[in-house]
């Protein structure tokens, strides 16, 4: 039970019973339209007030959720690298040079068909390392025919193949080849690691 009938209300005095029966109606309609429309403000501002504050919630849930993303994106993406880093690592430094060597032959007749079409009726020096003549004269199906003549050279390594006319030198090197694509290999992956670590 409450005790606040035993207390004085000091709070605005309200209209007795006989004195609203006394205004006139347009007055009275006037409180309860004022009276409505203090009502309807003030549930308007709780409502704006509550939607701005579940925005502002959604709005920070939504930036919180985006940095994971981006953090977690950014850790796959080194993970990936350093795997596929890896990998084409392998295949410049241990694949590609026993593919390039084995090819060497085949690198050497399409070299040398290119510069036969080049300077026709010309002949057309192959010089080798001593180590490869066997395996080019062999791709070469194993008598040369005209205008090829090939020569071993003692000064070549045993990547190295020149090509020469009377008029044009072209020169083979798979070991310098394999070491351009290894340096190139290892300089995207500098930049792949570089644009990670700066986000």
């Amino acid at each position: 039970m409450s005790a606040a009938h035993l207390f004085e209300d000091f709070g605005e005095e309200k209209p007795k019973l006989a004195d609203a029966a006394s205004l006139p109606i347009e007055v009275v309609e006037d409180q309860k339209l004022e009276a409505f429309e203090n009502g309807y403000q003030a549930g308007w501002e709780d409502a704006v007030a509550a939607q701005s504050e579940t925005q502002s919630f959604v709005s920070s849930g939504l930036a919180s959720s985006l940095q994971d993303a981006s953090f977690e994106y950014h850790e796959l993406r080194a993970g990936m690298t350093a795997t596929v880093e890896t990998i084409i690592k392998s295949v410049t430094d241990i694949i590609l040079p026993r593919v390039a060597h084995s090819s060497l032959g085949a690198h050497v007749r399409e070299k040398a068909q290119d510069m036969v079409r080049a300077s026709l009726d010309k002949r057309v020096e192959i010089a080798v390392a001593p180590e490869n003549e066997a395996a080019v004269r062999s791709v070469l199906n194993d008598d040369i025919p005209e205008p090829f003549l090939l020569v071993s050279d003692n000064l070549l390594a045993p990547s190295q193949v020149v090509l020469r006319t009377e008029q044009t030198e072209a020169e083979l090197d798979l070991d310098r080849t394999v070491a351009e694509i290894s340096a190139a290999v290892t300089s995207f992956f500098e930049a792949q690691t570089f644009e990670v670590n700066d986000g």
